[in-house]
């Protein structure tokens, strides 16, 4: 069943609203762009009948939801999740990270006076430093070892080429007493050749 591209539209729309309907200080889902996002993550997670599919389970649960009122909506989407389970986590799950990435709500997270990045690179966060008495940081059942940074010894990296990209170079000789590329003496020969 392909269903009116307008209408998944509106679906998806009135969906997002429903999960996060924004207040005073962060937009509605829709009004942030979550529902693009979340299109085009369930087709690619589930493949290009995601949005049909969803638009029947909605249907199925009392959809559409846009001619409803906001507690009909709610109804028909706490009946998505009782029904659908697995579907609707997929959905949610998609829906929380589109919204909590979009521009917009990173910028109402930051108001609020929390250092927040949407994604944790390239800028990252800010570690505390490990504290081996901290019981919660050091591992009570002493498998595996740490190494205190200033116990750390540098490798001794002599052996090694001084040009590591420089196209190695070995004799004969080198090849059968390493075994490092070594191969028989015969194998650039012809078949003919061998007896």
């Amino acid at each position: 069943m392909a269903t009116d591209p307008a209408a998944i539209a509106a679906m998806l729309r009135e969906l997002v609203d429903v999960l996060l309907p924004g207040d005073e200080r962060f937009p509605a889902a829709s009004d942030a762009g979550t529902h693009g996002v979340v299109a085009d993550r369930l087709v690619a997670q589930l493949g290009e009948t995601a949005l049909d599919d969803l638009a029947e389970t909605i249907e199925a649960c009392g959809g559409p939801l846009e001619p409803l009122g906001a507690t009909e909506r709610q109804s028909v989407v706490r009946r998505f999740e009782a029904d659908h389970p697995e579907q609707f986590e997929t959905l949610r799950m998609i829906a929380y990270l589109a919204y909590y990435e979009s521009p917009a709500v990173v910028r109402a997270v930051r108001s609020l006076g929390h250092v927040y990045n949407d994604a944790p690179q390239p800028a990252g966060y800010a570690m505390v430093p490990f504290d081996e008495t901290d019981p919660h940081q050091a591992p009570a059942h002493r498998r595996g070892h740490y190494v205190k940074t200033q116990d750390v010894t540098r490798l001794d990296l002599t052996p090694l080429p001084s040009d590591p990209l420089a196209p190695e170079t070995v004799t004969e000789d080198d090849a059968v007493t390493s075994g490092r590329g070594a191969i028989a003496k015969s194998a650039g020969s012809r078949p003919s050749d061998r007896a």
